[in-house]
């Protein structure tokens, strides 16, 4: 029995944990479009929620390479007393506080 139907890149994923192909060939793909054609409606690929995760992680992602890719500068000036650029602090700044 198909409860909900929830959309994928090439088919759907029934009842939260059946992946179904697009393929007519396949009986699970015939049922889903039978209980489409009775009225069941498919949920979208990501829901508002999750699509705000994934944007989230991939700013998180972003923001932590970039300050792993300027930890040096922070050694830089520990060791050598040598300023760390401006653009550099700020962007650091901006990147820390983009994580959540």
């Amino acid at each position: 029995m198909i409860n909900t139907v929830k959309q994928q890149e090439n088919g759907w994923l029934v009842n939260g944990n059946m992946s179904v192909p697009d393929d007519k060939g396949n009986r699970h793909y015939q049922e889903v479009q039978e209980w489409i054609a009775e009225g069941g409606v498919v949920e979208p690929q990501y829901t508002d929620e999750e699509l705000s995760k994934i944007e989230q992680d991939k700013i998180n992602s972003d923001a932590k390479y970039y300050l792993a890719s300027t930890d040096w500068y922070i050694a830089r000036q520990q060791e050598t007393r040598k300023a760390i650029p401006k653009e550099i602090l700020e962007k650091r700044e901006q990147a820390r506080v983009a994580i959540k």
